[in-house]
């Protein structure tokens, strides 16, 4: 994170996030092709010697390694159907495909090919955000969890919410106060962490069915990977004077996450209460 930290220099406003799809499918293909390939050389190598142990024995191996081949294109080809079509088809085992097998063979492909990390990244967490998204699973409120830097915070602000964010005075300097607002609204656990290792142990501790995060692309990146197979709707923040300082969030993309887990049906805590009245 260092290197893209140097060559940050903040503007006037936050930094533009637009998912690349089309690289990232590209470069799926280009995956799934070069693991195939390698496939067939370590079948077609070894086929000699294990001829003269038994004649069926490079039949046995082609037909496992046939079986790996078949899973990896058929994983790309429903990635790719959920990217561009919003259909997806057996959701967990074909996410964790994605999360576990193909990013990390991604990204290095693409270092490789020059294409910049982060462009991956954040394809990559619009394709997680989607697939989340069309497994159809609705939560309670209750067993949700959102995760936000402690650089969201103002930075001259002398109050500590990392500890309790109900510290927060919600003078409107930054977004934690619309996002307490929001959290008391709908009754979701609100966690401002200070580093990935927090809001591990906090995710640990808590045990939610699925979270909602913010941060920087390779902070949810990597977060995406290790939280797997949670469920996790991850927003990209905004940052107008650069990584790690005053960054912010849109509030109305933490609600729109919120209700694409609970479900449009369900009534916020403040609205039951309405209700009630």
């Amino acid at each position: 994170m260092a290197d893209t930290e140097e060559k940050w220099r903040g503007s006037a406003e936050s930094i533009q996030y637009k998912p690349g799809k089309g690289v990232f499918l590209g470069l799926l293909g280009v995956t799934s092709f070069v693991m195939v390939a390698a496939g067939f050389f370590f079948w077609y190598v070894p086929t000699i010697g294990l001829g003269n142990i038994h004649p069926a024995l490079p039949y046995v191996l082609g037909a496992l390694l046939l079986g790996v081949a078949l899973f990896i294109v058929l994983g790309a080809v429903f990635i790719t159907v959920a990217a561009l079509r919003g259909a997806f088809i057996f959701r967990s085992s074909f996410r964790g495909l994605l999360v576990k097998f193909f990013l990390p063979i991604m990204l290095m492909v693409g270092g490789f090919l020059k294409i910049p990390r982060i462009k991956i990244e954040q394809a990559f967490i619009d394709i997680n955000n989607q697939m989340v998204r069309l497994m159809g699973r609705r939560f309670r409120p209750e067993k949700l969890l959102i995760l936000m830097p402690h650089c969201i915070q103002y930075d001259n602000c002398r109050i500590k919410v990392t500890r309790d964010v109900k510290n927060c005075a919600g003078c409107g300097r930054c977004e934690i106060g619309g996002l307490l607002t929001l959290s008391d609204e709908f009754g979701i656990t609100l966690f401002i962490s200070t580093g990935g290792t927090v809001a591990r142990r906090k995710v640990y501790e808590e045990r939610p069915d699925a979270v909602i995060a913010v941060a920087c692309e390779r902070d949810l990146t990597s977060g995406l990977q290790d939280a797997y197979p949670l469920p996790v709707i991850a927003i990209v923040n905004k940052r107008p004077r650069g990584y790690c300082m005053e960054t912010g969030v849109a509030i109305e993309e933490v609600r729109q996450a919120i209700l694409d887990l609970v479900g449009p049906g369900r009534l916020s805590r403040g609205g039951a209460a309405h209700a009630r009245t």
